[in-house]
């Protein structure tokens, strides 16, 4: 099976997964837990498939960047979303966003400096 097939299908079991855990668990605590195994598999190296861009680009875009500080980026990243996300019925849904939204644009600023040769 072709690489991007298969990022393709563990992205939807995902998806699935955690619309199933927020049924049994209530709120938004299944996408809390994604984020959080997210986390897991970059920390561990196996995840860089599902960094989004880095999976398509080419190997001489690939070069441009550090890999490690890349996976350690999104890694924390997903950790903070995965708290938010836990935490959106105690801290309010305007917090969430201005806070998701501030994040984001540390991740690319990071993600474009700190993680780039």
């Amino acid at each position: 099976m072709e690489k991007t097939t298969k990022t393709f299908i563990y992205v939807l079991l995902g998806i699935i997964a955690a619309s199933l855990l927020n049924v049994f668990l209530g709120g938004m605590m299944g996408y809390a837990i994604a984020s959080l195994i997210l986390a897991i598999v970059l920390f561990i190296g196996k995840g860089d498939n599902l960094i989004s861009g880095y999976n398509t680009a080419s190997e001489e875009e690939k070069e441009q960047y550090y890999i490690k500080r890349l996976r350690l980026v999104m890694g924390i990243f997903c950790l903070l979303m995965a708290g938010l996300t836990a935490f959106i019925n105690t801290i309010g849904v305007g917090v969430f966003v201005i806070t998701m939204t501030l994040l984001v644009v540390l991740l690319i600023v990071l993600c474009n400096t700190w993680a780039k040769k």
